[in-house]
């Protein structure tokens, strides 16, 4: 990374070569406060170079989910640009990018394409509009008289073409319209196409050009390695680092404020092997007595009382029960999970004085741009922000702590020196931040006609948000928002629901892992309803059916039964069906799974998904074959447990995660119902544990009902 963000805006958005657009484009709930404050302000950039570059900067983070591309296609297709043309780049921390509602720059709960879109493409149009303007006048020509196509504004009557660039000193002065028209579905040349990655992406990524936060290098650059506890709460007594700070390179060994110990020298394992010579006393506080086991016990004790947080109470649960022809049960063990992202965490940070610079990939660029101006106590205004592309996250580069960003800053803080710190992998894996230990109970109660009457259950797990800056408005009544998920607002029409759930305190540090709470929720309610099926003697998916309202999950239903040839399936493996919603979208699979040798392995999977309308159905595609493999390796290896207070697990070497040889077929069809506009990087992800589980009962006749399965 050789130029700072600074002086890109500072060389960019002021030259006379080039036309930059930003303006504040209200959208549904948006619009009646952009008319209370009446102030124009930009939420979206298109920098427009006379050499016809055109440069478009997008404020969500690109961490594989495919948000670059689908963006860019957003904005090129309403300003008829040739899409493979556009330059990306990432958005400097600006109110003017926030994530509408939420007050902050953030990508998360798959929600870039469904929160920006509109705007996105209202920008677009918007310069389209102003080019056709400014060609017209030139020409003395109707603005009817003119097209626009590729990056070009072409005279009907004449073929004359101007390119975008040649009209950059004619749009300067205009007025910027707000009363623009986005293109109807059939008029889309991108948009709903199914186009692979933008070619600069896949370019940049296969030759190793792409930045992430772990490429970047500046001057004078050192580097960090923590020394942390192994014991979760563990606290720092002494230490001894007088065969350390002699060692090749090592320029500064230092205590952080948050009970960790930096080695900073001139290169990283010069940091990293100073640092095993750092000799630690810690006091390791009573949890260091603390194992799985004993966990268990204290969850077990909280999903069996009933005096736990109530989130949903309606009908009548004992008449639903005590009249019911069957009833059937199911108790759930959820393991804490590491998230196994491919790029190390890091951050490189740099203090000078009353200005400081921080880059790294994150998901919360404001919150972290803040923390940096807080900790090193220097104006928000004078940090530097860049986020580069993230090497995956699956939730943890947007901790609700701020630990490793918190861990950098801390580290640089009055330095002289630009710094990277990089958590080893192993500090990953064994100082968390984990998918939360989680037990669900669940009770079902069904008539003699198939009709679900009943539905009582409890969840206990540790709050992602309590004590963090989300706790206003997603703990509520004691419960997490994550907990609520899939749960409280299961699909099924079921007359009497009573769900509770309660949050144990811990020094475990927990987090969203991908699909957060369905995660868990999806599993349990996908099982015990594929139980209820069973009990009723009927067809898994009929029973489904017969139990939802929802047209939407119906044909998702119809689809993957048509697809799997469901009512004719082989009778030697074991077939499954599962259907979720999330993040405004529904995923259904059926799984087929094949048990050998106490082992079994999924071999096809098809699945149907109906987001509202895909943008681009390609990336849909890639992100349910995803979520699929993502499934597969947390359903069957991953597991976190804790023995004297600390992580068993190490590394990919005994944290086992999803390999190409578990890779099953996958076959997905996409429905465009019209619906609201849903998400797409997280959903395909809770179904497709029911639907496993579902298939090795089918197959072996035993519920699995503990994470991660093992046969045998």
């Amino acid at each position: 990374m050789n130029v700072s963000r600074r002086d890109f805006l500072k060389n960019t958005s002021l030259v006379g070569s080039a036309f930059i657009i930003g303006f504040y484009a209200p959208i549904k709930g948006r619009a009646k406060e952009a008319e209370k404050t009446n102030i124009l302000e930009p939420n979206a950039f298109i920098k427009i170079d006379s050499d016809n570059t055109i440069t478009f900067m997008i404020g969500q983070a690109e961490m594989g989910q495919g948000v670059y591309s689908t963006m860019s296609m957003c904005i090129a297709d309403e300003l008829d640009a040739a899409w493979e043309d556009i330059v990306f780049v990432p958005a400097p921390v600006d109110p003017i990018y926030n994530r509408p509602g939420m007050g902050i720059m953030l990508t998360g709960g798959s929600g870039s394409i469904t929160n920006h879109q509109e705007s996105i493409r209202k920008v677009g149009a918007t310069v389209n509009s102003m080019l056709k303007k400014a060609a017209a006048k030139r020409w003395k020509v109707r603005v009817y008289d003119v097209i626009t196509k590729d990056s070009y504004v072409i005279n009907k009557k004449t073929n004359e073409k101007l390119s975008y660039g040649d009209l950059v000193e004619d749009i300067k002065s205009m007025k910027i319209p707000n009363d623009v028209t986005l293109k109807k579905e059939s008029e889309f040349t991108l948009i709903g196409k199914p186009i692979k990655r933008h070619p600069k992406e896949v370019e940049e990524k296969i030759t190793g050009k792409t930045k992430f936060g772990i490429d970047v290098r500046l001057e004078n650059m050192k580097y960090a390695c923590l020394i942390q506890p192994r014991v979760f709460g563990a606290k720092i007594k002494s230490f001894d680092d007088s065969k350390a700070k002699n060692m090749p390179g090592v320029l500064k060994i230092k205590q952080l404020p948050n009970e960790k110990i930096a080695v900073i020298a001139n290169y990283w394992w010069q940091a990293k092997k100073a640092s095993e010579l750092v000799s630690v006393v810690w006091d390791e506080g009573e949890f260091k007595n603390i194992s799985s086991k004993d966990l268990e016990k204290e969850y077990e004790a909280k999903v069996n009382a009933e005096d736990i947080p109530v989130m949903r109470k309606d009908g009548d649960i004992n008449k639903a029960f005590d009249e019911a022809y069957k009833t059937v049960e199911a108790d759930f063990h959820f393991p804490f999970l590491a998230h196994g992202m491919m790029e190390p965490l890091n951050c490189t940070v740099h203090h000078d004085k009353e200005k400081a610079f921080i880059s790294l990939g994150s998901q919360f660029q404001t919150n972290v741009r803040d923390l940096c101006a807080e900790i090193l106590g220097v104006e928000q205004q004078n940090v530097e922000y860049y986020n580069n592309y993230l090497g995956s996250s699956f939730g943890r580069r947007g901790p609700a702590n701020f630990d490793y960003v918190k861990d950098a800053i801390y580290v640089a803080k009055d330095e002289l020196w630009p710094i990277q710190t990089l958590w080893t992998r192993e500090d990953d894996i064994k100082m968390g931040n984990y998918r939360p230990m989680t037990r669900l109970k669940t009770k079902l109660s069904i008539d003699s006609k198939g009709n679900i009457t009943g539905l009582k259950g409890s969840i206990v797990s540790q709050s992602l948000v309590k004590g963090t800056i989300f706790e206003a408005f997603m703990f509520k009544d004691g419960i997490d928002a994550s907990q609520r998920e899939g749960f409280q607002n299961h699909p099924y029409s079921v007359p009497s629901n009573d769900l509770k759930a309660f949050c144990p305190e811990s020094p475990i540090p927990v987090l969203w892992l991908r699909s957060v709470g369905h995660t868990v929720t999806a599993p349990a309610i996908e099982t015990i309803v594929d139980q209820g099926a069973i009990a009723a003697n009927m067809d898994p998916i009929d029973f489904r059916i017969k139990n939802l309202k929802d047209e939407r999950f119906i044909n998702l239903l119809k689809n993957v039964a048509k697809q799997s040839n469901w009512y004719k399936r082989e009778k030697n493996s074991g077939y499954g069906v599962a259907i979720a919603e999330s993040f405004g979208s529904i995923v259904a699979y059926v799984a087929k799974v094949k048990v050998e040798n106490n082992d079994y392995k999924v071999e096809k999977v098809w699945g149907a998904v109906d987001c509202g309308y895909a943008f681009n159905p390609f990336n849909v595609e890639n992100q349910i074959l995803s979520a699929v493999n993502f499934a597969i390796g947390y359903t069957k290896y991953a597991e976190i447990t804790i023995e004297n207070g600390s992580t068993v697990q190490n590394n990919f070497y005994d944290y086992s995660v999803n390999r190409i040889s578990d890779t099953p077929e996958i076959y997905v069809e996409i429905i465009n119902s019209g619906a609201k506009i849903g998400g797409i990087g997280e959903p395909g992800v809770p179904p497709a544990f029911g639907a496993i589980t579902n298939a090795l009962f089918d197959v072996t006749g035993k519920r699995y009902t503990k994470y991660p399965i093992k046969l045998g």
